[in-house]
């Protein structure tokens, strides 16, 4: 049964392979962090706080709200993939995966500030994409947890 699913998954172009994506196939770890960040981003993006908060971000709070998110990306796949084996590629594999998963909760608050239409100049849809980033890749990151 699980050959017949992964043959029928492998002729639809879609791969459970971690970064299928740089050998330009798309892969069900996308599919799942796009869900998770959804998860996360939906609550956030309808919040009048998010809104007021991130209309008053400065560029340090922007960057400063970047590096954390990235960061509690990067540790929470890396101490989660850590207790299931030990390899000294796994550095390198949870950067790869935690900037996999900011990038895809970051397009993926950007859609729903866009969609939603919270923000009316460019700026502030990015500035709310930031904030809302961070809840996003929590979720996506727990996710990946569950998942992989």
């Amino acid at each position: 049964m699980l050959k017949l699913r992964a043959r029928a998954s492998a002729r639809s172009g879609i791969h459970h392979h971690e970064f299928a994506w740089i050998r330009g196939t798309l892969s069900t770890l996308l599919l799942e962090d796009f869900v998770g960040a959804s998860f996360g981003a939906m609550f956030f993006a309808l919040t009048q706080e998010v809104w007021d908060i991130s209309a008053k971000l400065q560029l340090w709070s922007i960057v400063a709200l970047t590096l954390l998110t990235f960061s509690l990306g990067f540790m929470l796949i890396y101490l989660s993939r850590r207790r299931l084996y030990i390899s000294v590629k796994l550095e390198h594999a949870a950067s790869l995966r935690a900037l996999e998963i900011y990038l895809i909760s970051i397009l993926t608050a950007l859609m729903f500030v866009l969609i939603l239409q919270t923000a009316n100049t460019p700026i502030l849809v990015f500035k709310q994409a930031v904030l809302i980033a961070l809840p996003a890749v929590i979720s996506a990151a727990t996710a990946d947890l569950l998942f992989f």
